[in-house]
């Protein structure tokens, strides 16, 4: 069985397709929890890709899926060629400024020896909360009761700020992120070292009304469009527990 998701991805399917298809509903654990999976078998999502498209047409679908994925890989490989050039360039300054300060290399090595160490600049670290704000204010529920997920813009973001964010500061050209389109897109696992905060609790926002505690998941995805200078973060939240006022 496959989720509706990766039925329209794999088999280049839209909503409107996969309405009259039998579906199985999974998932749903009650009020809160956000509506259940649909899940489609594989023989009935082949013979609607096939009647939609055609044999010739989901080969050819297929074959620009291919290529597509074949231009990303080659575009992650240069850039993973970039940050490892960039790591050298940060490695050497931060020997080199360590070995003016004590006089001595072997000092300086052992200081590097895990890597260089990046720390926001204090612009970053207010930009940081600014965008947490915006999360929670855009934080609310779906009409099923379930969190829903949230969104906002950032308009007039410069390259090099949104390097910045993404803790490559020196990198004010991207070489080393990978763009897709007109987008960069950064897929964050640690919300909180996104925001820059420590604690569970500076992720959470209280609704009053509902009586429940949200807190923003872990997983963040950060969109950038360098021509337009506009910066998109997204991600969703979890029920945390009741609150009490």
């Amino acid at each position: 069985m496959i989720v509706t998701k990766e039925a329209k991805q794999w088999y280049f399917l839209t909503t409107d397709d996969l309405r009259m298809l039998p579906h199985r509903s999974e998932g749903y654990l009650g009020f809160g929890t956000g509506p259940p999976m649909k899940c489609y078998r594989h023989s009935d999502l082949i013979e609607a890709a096939l009647a939609k498209h055609g044999h010739d047409g989901v080969v050819k679908k297929l074959a620009a899926k291919d290529k597509r994925e074949r231009n990303k890989l080659h575009k992650e490989r240069r850039a993973e060629e970039a940050r490892k050039r960039m790591k050298t360039i940060n490695d050497n300054a931060t020997n080199t400024a360590a070995a003016a300060t004590t006089g001595t290399a072997s000092t300086a090595s052992s200081s590097t020896s895990s890597g260089c160490i990046v720390e926001d600049s204090k612009d970053i670290i207010k930009l940081r909360s600014s965008l947490l704000k915006l999360a929670k204010k855009n934080m609310g529920f779906e009409r099923s009761g379930a969190p829903k997920h949230w969104r906002f813009e950032v308009p007039g973001t410069t390259k090099a700020t949104f390097a910045a964010l993404m803790r490559q500061p020196n990198d004010t050209e991207l070489s080393t992120f990978v763009k897709n389109g007109a987008y960069y897109t950064i897929e964050y696992y640690n919300a909180k070292n996104f925001f820059g905060k420590d604690n569970d609790n500076d992720l959470t926002k209280n609704f009053k009304r509902e009586g429940v505690s949200q807190k923003i998941g872990e997983y963040v995805v950060v969109r950038y469009k360098p021509c337009d200078m506009e910066l998109s973060v997204s991600g969703y939240a979890e029920i945390s527990g009741a609150f009490y006022y």
